[in-house]
């Protein structure tokens, strides 16, 4: 078939918008890829930080763990250590007494020997004197089984005392800056402060104290807080003004500090209205996010 010039030109002119309009379609598709390739890459750079941020996690949880694991190893050596000298203590007494005891058989039948040549003469002389020796042998081996059992009884009340010291340690030295940093301006007002009721033969302790012109914080401190522990201190709480009649006139709320709480311990003390001090992954100890309008009132 022959075609004339102009539809040869009209040909061409379709062929040319063609090209163009496929042109513009590529181009458009370039700038989608364009678009979606630079969405991917601030993916991998979102997903890359993600990634550190929880190898970062991670490290500070690793050095964390590391650090209550050395200490853990520090008490059970502490521990371990007391426990020999304890029982190097009760051999030495065991020893002691053996030797008493072998002593006293001895006496005692020097006694008997002497007893039996003067039968006639001296026979209820010789017993008083036996029932004697022996009366003072009873009470000496009673001494030694006291002194024992006091050194034991030291040796555990020290040992069950250490980790509580620290952590009361811990916190007292950092409960103005505590509270400071949650936005409450207080000043400490005393540690470990001990009140009595002579009239009613009770005391009352408190662990470290802050406050101001309108408001006092008694706060407690255990090295791990459970559930009973909290209830125990709610109840001290009823009796602090009794104790403390000199803030009458002022507001009382209470907290608690603590390395540890056992499952749900910390939610039960927000329930009743308690501050909780806990440790941060930093091993820094901080005042958890406080809602005034729940605080209790003592």
């Amino acid at each position: 078939m022959e075609l004339d010039l102009p539809q040869l030109r009209q040909m061409v002119l379709e062929n040319t918008e063609r090209i163009n309009r496929n042109e513009l379609i590529i181009n458009e598709m370039r700038m989608e890829s364009a678009e979606q390739a630079r969405k991917v890459s601030e993916q991998d750079e979102w997903l890359e930080n993600i990634r550190k941020e929880n190898d970062r996690s991670m490290r500070l949880s690793r050095e964390r763990m590391d650090r209550l694991e050395k200490f853990a190893e520090t008490s059970r050596l502490e521990y371990e250590q007391r426990v020999r000298e304890i029982n190097e203590e009760r051999k030495a007494s065991d020893k002691r007494i053996e030797e008493s005891r072998r002593e006293s058989d001895k006496r005692i039948e020097e006694y008997r020997r002497e007893s039996d040549r003067r039968m006639e003469e001296s026979r209820k002389e010789t017993e008083r004197e036996v029932k004697e020796m022996l009366a003072e042998t009873h009470r000496e081996v009673k001494e030694m089984f006291a002194e024992t059992n006091a050194s034991i009884r030291r040796v555990s009340v020290e040992f069950l005392g250490i980790t509580g010291h620290i952590v009361e340690g811990l916190v007292s030295s950092s409960t103005e800056k505590i509270f400071k940093d949650a936005g409450f301006d207080l000043h400490d007002s005393g540690k470990n402060l001990r009140r009595e009721l002579a009239s009613e033969d009770k005391q009352m302790e408190v662990d470290a104290m802050l406050g101001n012109e309108k408001l006092v914080v008694p706060v407690e401190v255990k090295a791990n807080f459970t559930k009973k522990k909290v209830k125990r201190f709610l109840h001290k709480m009823e009796m602090f003004r009794k104790f403390f009649p000199e803030y009458a006139d002022k507001e009382v709320i209470a907290a608690i500090a603590a390395i540890n709480y056992e499952a749900g311990v910390a939610d039960f003390a927000h329930e009743e209205g308690l501050l909780v001090i806990r440790v941060s992954s930093d091993d820094i100890f901080s005042l958890d996010p406080v809602d005034e309008k729940k605080l209790r009132k003592f």
